[in-house]
C-alpha cells in the first residue's frame, strides 16, 4: 500500500517525474471506459504521461486524486476516494468518487484500473 501512497503523494504535489519513477516499465494503465481521456489499455509510464497525466495538467486549472481508504490483498490494492478539480475551459468544479485498482511488484505498479462516476466529470467539461 505505501507505493500507492507514494504516488497520490508524488500526484499531488504535481511531481510527475515521481509519478512516473513509480510505474513498471511494462504497467498496464486503464482508465474508466467514458472517462474523458479513455482510449483502451495504455501500455508504459509514457503512454500514461502522455495521454493521462500531461493532458491533465493542461486542461484542468486543479485536478487532485485524494484516497483515503484502501483495501491490500497480496500484490493487490483497492483504493476509495474522490477526484476534485475545476476545469480550464469551463471554469466549472468536480467532486466525483473513485475506486482505484492497483497491482504491485518489486515496488513498481504493474496495473492500474479505475472506476468513477464519469458522468460527474464530462458535467465539469461542459
Amino acid at each position: 500500500m505505501n507505493l500507492v501512497q507514494r504516488f497520490y503523494a508524488a500526484l499531488a504535489h504535481g511531481d510527475t517525474p515521481g509519478v512516473l519513477t513509480l510505474l513498471h516499465d511494462n504497467v498496464h494503465w486503464t482508465e474508466a471506459e467514458r472517462f474523458p481521456y479513455y482510449s483502451g489499455t495504455w501500455v508504459g509510464p509514457q503512454a500514461v504521461h502522455y495521454n493521462l497525466l500531461k493532458r491533465l495538467a493542461e486542461d484542468w486549472e486543479v485536478f487532485d486524486a485524494k484516497a483515503d481508504d484502501f483495501i491490500v490483498e497480496g500484490a493487490r490494492v483497492v483504493s476509495f476516494g474522490s477526484y476534485s478539480g475545476v476545469y480550464k475551459k469551463t471554469g466549472k468544479s468536480l467532486l466525483a468518487p473513485f475506486a482505484h485498482l492497483w497491482a504491485v511488484q518489486d515496488e513498481k505498479i504493474v496495473s492500474f484500473r479505475m472506476y468513477t462516476d464519469t458522468a460527474k466529470v464530462l458535467d465539469a467539461m461542459q
